[in-house]
């Protein structure tokens, strides 16, 4: 396959997708009100955008989706419950440095889900705490709605770029780009509030250049699980866990530090475990071009 089509349906791929962004971003800013509907589609823009790049460039290529589950059992294993693991330390690892913010009364929860059954007056304990978070861990993989939710984005950035990318250059360069370009299709989102807030230090600027370095991160496990399976169904059962239990520190937080910071894996200090974790798997990685 030549290499001018093959980064034509990068371009085309990225082009179609990050012209979708700027229209709702256009459209927020013109309709606030309609800032739900608009970006609830977010998870499709990257199926939306794969599809119109395989039916321009008649591209026939795998989907990535046969699940090669007997060779890759491990690799589910892995993509299961190692990203919740990091993410369980990060949060540990945040609320060891700000004690502070730790709230045992879980107000955030109680506000969120209190007209679902939620009790009202909670009173938590560390060790309680701690326990909830092991237990996340093991349900979390399980949680069918958001992997459904996350199999969206996967399709678009590691069922089809993240492939293409790969015959183009090594596994290191194609998983740092398109964790890159992951990051930066969030912009929109970020700007209007979404993960970080407003009330923040150089807000949205800063959220945006935090979530773009979030998206390479975790994109580098993302990419990992999903080269090693040659099947994204372990990077879609990943994202979705990492959604789960990556909500659980903001529940028991008063909210008190810089989203920045954390207490989320959406900040510096919540995903110094995902962080670490992907500069290991990132070695792993071949550095030269096959």
């Amino acid at each position: 396959m030549g290499t001018a089509l093959l980064k034509k349906r990068v371009f085309l791929y990225v082009g179609i997708l990050y012209g979708c962004l700027l229209l709702g971003w256009l459209a927020t800013l013109l309709l606030p009100d309609a800032y739900t509907v608009v970006w609830g589609l977010f998870s499709v823009l990257p199926v939306a955008a794969t599809i119109l790049t395989r039916v321009i460039t008649r591209d026939k290529s795998p989907w990535y989706l046969q699940p090669h589950f007997r060779q890759s059992w491990k690799t589910y294993l892995f993509a299961a419950f190692l990203p919740g693991i990091a993410i369980f330390l990060g949060g540990l690892l945040y609320f060891t440095l700000f004690p502070q913010d730790l709230d045992l009364t879980a107000r955030n929860l109680v506000a969120q889900y209190g007209q679902y059954g939620a009790p009202e007056n909670l009173l938590l304990t560390p060790q309680t705490v701690i326990l909830v978070g092991i237990a996340l861990i093991f349900i979390s993989p399980l949680a069918l709605p958001v992997h459904i939710f996350a199999l969206g984005e996967e399709l678009g950035w590691r069922g089809y770029l993240l492939p293409i990318l790969l015959k183009l250059t090594s596994q290191r360069k194609a998983t740092l780009l398109h964790g890159l370009l992951w990051g930066l299709a969030h912009a929109p989102l970020i700007y209007f509030g979404f993960n970080y807030g407003a009330d923040y230090w150089s807000a949205p600027w800063s959220g945006i250049l935090m979530m773009t370095l979030v998206c390479v991160v975790l994109g580098t496990w993302l990419a990992y699980v999903t080269i090693r399976a040659e099947s994204i169904l372990p990077a879609t059962i990943l994202h979705g866990a990492g959604n789960v239990i990556g909500e659980l520190p903001v529940f028991i937080s008063f909210l008190s530090i810089s989203p920045l910071v954390g207490p989320n894996p959406t900040g510096i200090i919540g995903m110094s475990g995902l962080m670490l974790g992907a500069v290991f798997l990132f070695l792993k990685l071949e550095h030269r071009k096959p």
